[in-house]
This record gives C-alpha cells, sequence and structure tokens, in this order.
C-alpha cells in the first residue's frame, strides 16, 4: 500500500522539515505536521493519519500525555515515539501505552524507513495483504536505490577531500552527477574572466571521463539566473534556443544547481538529458544540491592549498635569494667589491629605475654614496649631502624604512639631489642597514617599473640591507 498519510510532531522546526519535505515524501507518504501535544492530538482527532511519529519532549502535552489521551479517547493510530539518546527507558512507558515502536535520535534514512515500515505493517495487512507484499518488494527496490545514491555521495566524499587537483576534483564531481541523476551530460560551469563569460567543463554519460572546456557566455541563458540569484534551477522540454548552453546541445530536461560558499555562487554543476524527456524529479535536485555543495568546499580547499603552496614557493624562493646574496656580498672584503655585488643583486630581483647605497659619515657629518645603479656615482659622490638630509637622512637618524609611491608630495624628499643629477624620483623605498643595533647607512630602490611599491618589498629590502651592513662593517674593519 502507498500514500499512507504520517503525521510529525516535534518542536524541532528543523526535524520536522527533513522527515515531512526530503526523507517521507522521498518514498510516497503525504505528510502532516505539528510542533506541540495539543495540536497533535487535535490533528490526529480530524485527520487520523495512518502513523504517527511522536517526539517524546514537546511543549503543551509531552509525548507520553499525548499516548495516554490517545488510549483514553481509543484513538488506535500507530504511534513511533523519537526519543534523545540516553533516554531509552521513556520507550518502556511509551510501549505500555501502545507504541508501535521507537527511534533515538539522531537517526539514519534507512532506520526510518524501516522502523515505519514495521509501524505500518499490521495496517498493511489488514488492507489489503497482496498490496503489502507488492509494497515491500517496490520499497525494498527504493531503499536499494537509496543506499546506492548515498554510497555514490559518500564515496565522492571521501575521495574529494584526498584530492589536491581542481580538475580531479571537477572529474569526480561530472562523474558522481551523472550516476546520481542517470542523465545523458553533466556539466560545470566556472566563471572566466569577463562578465557572462564561463568556462564550461562537460562529461557525456556513455563517454570517457574526460574534461572537455569550452569557453562560452552565458548572458540570457538559465546559468546565468543561477549565478545571479543562487536558486536551483529544474525544467523539462526545451523549445526556446536562446537558453541552450552548447550550441550543438539540444536539452530536453535539464537540472543545474549553484555551487554555493559562504553565501557566494561560485558556478553552477548541472545535468542534461537529451536523447529522451527524462525529468528530473525534487529528489534529484536534493541529491545534486547535496552533490554541489561537497564540489564547492572542495573546490575552495584546493584553491586554498594551491594559494598556500605557490606563497610557499615564493617565500623559499625569497630565502634562497636572500642567502645567495648573503654568500656574494660576504665572500669579498673589498668595500667597492661589495657595494657592487649588492647593487646588480638588488637590480636582478626588482624591476627598478635606479638604487643606491649609502654610508653614514659621522665625522663629517653627511652622507656618502658606496654605489649606485640608474645615476652617476660619480655625480652623487660629489654631492654633499648633510645627515638628516631626505628620505636617506631621515632613515639613518630613526632607524625606521621608508616607503613612498608619492615622492613629489613627500616633505622628506631632498629635491636638490633631483635637480642636481636630473633626475626624476617619483616613489622608492628607503632602509637602514642595521648591525649591532647601530645604523651604518642605507640601501635606496627609486621608481618600481612595475607599479607601486609593497610592504613586502620593505621586508625583502630590509632582509638584504642587513647582511649588506654587516659586510660593509667587515669591510671598513679591516680597511682601517
Amino acid at each position: 500500500m502507498s500514500g499512507e498519510t504520517i503525521l510529525v510532531i516535534d518542536d524541532s522546526v528543523e526535524m520536522v522539515k527533513h522527515l515531512t519535505e526530503y526523507i517521507l515524501p522521498t518514498f510516497d507518504y503525504k505528510t502532516l505536521s505539528a510542533q506541540d501535544g495539543q495540536s497533535g492530538l487535535a490533528l490526529i482527532r480530524e485527520q487520523q493519519p495512518d502513523l504517527v511519529m511522536l517526539d517524546y519532549n514537546l511543549p503543551r502535552m509531552t509525548g507520553i500525555d499525548v499516548l495516554q489521551q490517545m488510549a483514553k479517547e481509543s484513538l488506535t493510530v500507530p504511534v513511533i515515539l523519537m526519543t534523545g539518546y540516553g533516554s531509552e527507558l521513556s520507550a518502556i512507558e511509551a510501549f505500555r501505552l501502545g507504541a508501535k515502536d521507537y527511534l533515538i535520535k539522531p537517526f539514519t534514512v534507512d532506520e526510518v524507513v524501516e522502523t515505519v515500515s514495521r509501524a505500518l505493517v499490521e495496517k498493511r495487512l489488514l488492507h489489503d495483504k497482496e498490496a503489502f507484499a507488492e509494497e515491500s518488494r517496490r520499497l525494498r527496490v527504493v531503499i536499494d536505490r537509496q543506499v546506492q545514491e548515498m554510497r555514490t555521495l559518500s564515496d565522492f566524499g571521501k575521495a574529494v577531500t584526498s584530492l589536491l587537483s581542481a580538475d580531479k576534483i571537477m572529474k569526480k564531481a561530472l562523474d558522481a552527477a551523472v550516476t546520481l541523476t542517470d542523465a545523458d551530460r553533466s556539466v560545470l560551469w566556472l566563471p572566466d574572466g569577463d562578465e557572462g563569460l564561463m568556462r564550461a567543463y562537460s562529461r557525456e554519460k556513455n563517454g570517457e571521463s574526460v574534461l572537455l572546456r569550452e569557453q562560452v557566455s552565458v548572458i540570457g541563458t538559465f546559468v546565468e539566473t543561477i549565478m545571479v540569484g543562487g536558486k536551483p534551477f529544474r525544467r523539462s522540454e526545451f523549445i526556446n534556443d536562446d537558453i541552450r548552453p552548447f550550441t550543438d546541445c539540444h536539452p530536453r530536461a535539464v537540472l543545474c544547481v549553484p555551487l554555493q560558499l559562504g553565501g557566494e555562487t561560485l558556478g553552477t554543476l548541472g545535468v542534461m538529458n537529451e536523447t529522451a524527456v527524462h525529468r528530473f524529479s525534487k529528489r534529484h535536485e536534493f541529491l545534486l544540491s547535496f552533490l554541489g555543495d561537497y564540489t564547492a568546499i572542495a573546490m575552495n580547499n584546493a584553491h586554498i592549498l594551491e594559494v598556500a603552496d605557490s606563497a610557499l614557493a615564493v617565500e623559499i624562493d625569497k630565502l634562497n635569494t636572500l642567502m645567495e646574496i648573503t654568500r656574494a656580498i660576504t665572500s669579498s672584503v673589498d668595500l667597492d667589491e661589495v657595494a657592487r655585488l649588492t647593487i646588480h643583486q638588488v637590480h636582478t630581483h626588482w624591476n627598478i629605475e635606479a638604487s643606491s647605497l649609502w654610508l653614514a659619515d659621522e665625522e663629517d657629518g653627511r652622507l656618502t654614496i658606496l654605489a649606485s645603479v640608474g645615476t652617476a656615482a660619480d655625480q652623487l659622490s660629489k654631492a654633499h649631502i648633510p645627515l638628516r638630509t631626505g628620505f636617506v637622512g631621515h632613515v639613518v637618524e630613526t632607524g625606521e624604512p621608508i616607503l613612498s609611491n608619492n615622492v613629489v608630495d613627500d616633505d622628506r624628499h631632498h629635491r636638490e639631489i633631483d635637480e642636481y643629477t636630473g633626475f626624476q624620483t617619483y616613489s622608492m623605498i628607503c632602509v637602514p642597514m642595521v648591525t649591532r643595533g647601530k645604523v651604518v647607512g642605507a640601501m635606496e630602490l627609486i621608481n618600481n617599473q612595475d607599479g607601486d611599491f609593497f610592504e613586502h618589498d620593505v621586508e625583502w629590502a630590509a632582509s638584504i640591507a642587513t647582511a649588506v651592513a654587516i659586510a660593509v662593517t667587515n669591510a671598513l674593519s679591516i680597511s682601517r
């Protein structure tokens, strides 16, 4: 027998929704619901459902109170008591009052189906023994199908949590989508640059599991609707060519869900039938949405790992470079050689217009140029720059680095140097050369040719300047 009406009485909105909208309708049960004991008892009297799923803890009459009142009024509707773990003793009292069975929360889909089936056995036998046998066989087929669906989702979840490649995750998602919905084709759309353009990854049912990439415009299609609204799309018997997802695709049924994470739609996952009108059901929508959630999480994790790996690779490259620079400039005790090697390494790793190394000469009260690239060193050496003058003087005095991407409007800029050399400075980094807690000079990087300087440039320059300071100090000590 099919189409029995089951009344769910539970004060949890999530539990009621889970049972009445997802689990029970999947097995062709009609549903009613109430969220307190009195309302539930009233529905039992008025609607005479075929089965009641009754929570133990309820407001306005507990589950036991409802059973006692049903016994008084000779209401013979079979009841399944739902109770929490550790409250099994409550089931004993429920059985004494006529309950047919009980479920311990949290319970699985299989537990619900089997318990409901047991509770309805007597009613079904009385109604029609042959119909009951047929229903049992049908139910077993449905259960087997549901078990297979759950196994597919479980296997997919286990697989993608171990995958680090976005391409492999997408391939697994496309395979699972076809398997779960028995579709002719599965497609995953991801944004690709310009607005309205997306990259489509497609997998055909009877073909190999190969990703076929195709850039498409989704403006005016159901894919755009999903990306904007974040809601699933399900339709059969397409007749409008404007909503075809591919030029060579003529779907007769489509189901597509958003890939969402943290309220943001990252893309869409869809399935299509092209050879026959095989409609996709609400159940298919639920399964595909579940799969889409898995996919969004896995792809986001893969992206995070990719970014982390890339950042780690950059940091390792920086560390190796710093070690090379340190080895190079500490391999010599000649001050001019140290300065030359430093300037060479700086221009190897930055796309800058000019750079310079300055030494603080406290006895003469001025800043002395050690080496420069981009401006004439002989011109700078003739310039008398007093201590505490300009960016270099400020850095030497304070020991604090400076980053400026608007030198023209910066009052710390010593404009006479630009006028003297004919050079125009518009962006710069200046970092102190510090050794043993003393500032011995400064390194200046001028005019980034790739755009603005950033804080990570300052940190990197400071690391080099520290090594330079040690080498310069050693060279000065030996020369004296």
